[in-house]
């Protein structure tokens, strides 16, 4: 058990740190405690008599899903959040990996996830600066 806390907790801290650093809702010590709970239901579901560790995860995602639902914000048409979220429920899974021993794939997943929040932000915002730009010269050729 020590072993997969251990490296639930590790990971947890890694995806937490990237959020930390880029001053997001849900930084270190959320993510952290996100993925060690994970970690620990998944490790010990099956000394309470769960008929199935799958059982467990999933309603470990369900329960983190309606956790990261609340960082999910909507002011207007604007909705801020949803990255913060689905951060929050990919580090559940995780931490349910390596609650089942499945390191490789939980370490893994961890450096996708890193790897896609420190990536696809400053590419989404050049996108969105890209076509904002866009927009106004369209609405220059219009006048």
């Amino acid at each position: 058990m020590a072993l997969r806390l251990a490296a639930g907790t590790i990971l947890g801290v890694l995806i937490g740190f990237e959020r930390q650093l880029r001053h997001r809702a849900a930084g270190l010590q959320t993510s952290s405690l996100v993925t060690v709970g994970a970690t620990l239901y998944a490790t010990v579901a099956p000394s309470f008599g769960a008929s199935s560790n799958l059982q467990v995860i999933a309603n470990v995602a369900t329960g983190v899903g309606f956790l990261a639902g609340g960082v999910i914000l909507k002011d207007g048409v604007s909705v801020s959040g949803l990255n913060t979220a689905a951060t929050l429920w990919s580090g559940a899974a995780i931490g349910s990996l390596a609650g089942i021993g499945l390191f490789n794939e939980a370490f893994l997943g961890a450096v996708v996830i890193v790897g896609l929040n420190a990536s696809m932000g400053p590419i989404a915002d050049h996108i969105d600066r890209d076509v904002s730009k866009l927009r106004a010269d369209g609405e220059r050729k219009d006048e």
